[in-house]
């Protein structure tokens, strides 16, 4: 795994096939308990998008249980795709993850996170339709 896995593709078009992600520290991390971060994934594909997810949650689930935060499905704007967003939490460092063991195409999207106007939902749904 490794730094090489976090790469992120230079052009990842909205309506194509691909990956969008980012992580934070979670809100609901207590102080004493291991620091958990809270990872978002927006996964963009005609078929197998929970299948690519569970490879994710797979990843995440590498030093120890995760937690499912929110789920959200819906169709991409002008493409025959659909998007399902997902959130959870977990110890897993970034650094463990390798999104080129599962997509093609990924992206970090650094306003994929929890303090938006309106809430991290409504952003995902934004960009997508």
């Amino acid at each position: 795994m490794g730094k090489a896995g976090l790469e992120t593709r230079k052009i990842v078009l909205k309506n194509s096939r691909h990956l969008r992600w980012n992580y934070e520290e979670s809100p609901d991390s207590s102080v004493g308990d291991d620091p958990m971060l809270r990872y978002h994934f927006v996964v963009v594909n005609d078929k197998n998008r929970e299948g690519i997810m569970n490879s994710l949650a797979e990843q995440l689930s590498f030093t120890g249980p995760i937690v499912s935060i929110r789920k959200k499905e819906g169709k991409v704007r002008w493409s025959k795709f659909r998007y399902l967003f997902r959130s959870y939490d977990s110890t897993t460092a970034p650094r463990e993850l390798d999104f080129r063991k599962v997509v093609k195409s990924f992206k970090r999207d650094y306003d994929l996170k929890e303090k938006l106007k309106g809430n991290i939902e409504y952003y995902v749904e934004r960009i997508y339709s």
